[in-house]
């Protein structure tokens, strides 16, 4: 796959295991994080000339780290939710970057440079430093800045998340609250105020307000005239 639309709008993803080289379990996050981008990749990955989803397959690169490049930045509430959800307890810390790219676009996307990927740099470094879930850069102001914010103060809520609250999180995405409770044997009481105590209704209209705030951007012609 080769491409000359080196000059419109991308959007880069960079995301980087916290703590990995201390991790006890580091080859088995390492096999999950492998499979969990396989299935994002199938989900996300589009054909030809589509102006949704993936630019190229999410690739795990250095070690922990992993790389996506998205033509419309809508899926990436979602690779970053599913991520964690599945990783959870283990953190990742992510840098969205919206920008150009100055090479050709090609299947391997640790091949692929440009500011939008600049931009993604600079924000998981400052992700990292400051203990955030995920920080943007490159977008428009006041976009970097309200984005950045809705994602920290969902990470600061999810890490409250104790392990009994996650497993019932990870089936209440999907299902009702009496489905959860048939499936783990359990009063379907229970499993409200687990939710409750985990604010996680609260989480999941912050994850729906950020991706209409991505999809806002990628319609907006006042936000793809700013940027560079």
């Amino acid at each position: 796959m080769t491409s000359t639309d080196s000059g419109s709008t991308h959007y880069a993803l960079i995301g980087d295991v916290v703590g990995s080289r201390e991790l006890d379990d580091r080859a088995e996050v390492q096999r999950r994080l492998a499979e969990l981008l396989e299935s994002l990749n199938h989900r996300f990955l589009g054909g030809g000339d589509s102006e949704a989803g993936l630019a190229a397959p999410i690739k795990l690169t250095a070690g922990d780290e992993m790389q996506a490049l998205l033509r419309a930045p809508e899926p990436t509430v979602e690779i970053v939710v599913s991520i964690a959800d599945a990783l959870y307890p283990v953190e990742v810390v992510w840098g969205l970057g919206m920008g150009s790219i100055s090479t050709d676009l090609v299947e391997d996307v640790a091949l692929v440079d440009g500011p939008c990927f600049h931009h993604a740099r600079e924000a998981v470094e400052d992700a990292a430093g400051q203990g955030a879930w995920l920080q943007a850069r490159g977008f428009p102001e006041p976009f970097s800045d309200s984005l950045s914010a809705l994602f920290q103060l969902m990470g600061a809520v999810r890490s409250r998340w104790k392990p009994a609250q996650m497993r019932y999180i990870r089936s209440a995405r999907d299902r009702a609250q009496n489905e959860v409770a048939k499936m783990h044997g359990v009063d379907e009481s229970t499993v409200s105020k687990a939710l409750q105590a985990a604010r996680f209704r609260d989480v999941e209209a912050g994850e729906e307000a950020a991706g209409r705030l991505l999809a806002w951007i990628a319609d907006s012609e006042i936000v793809h005239g700013g940027t560079s």
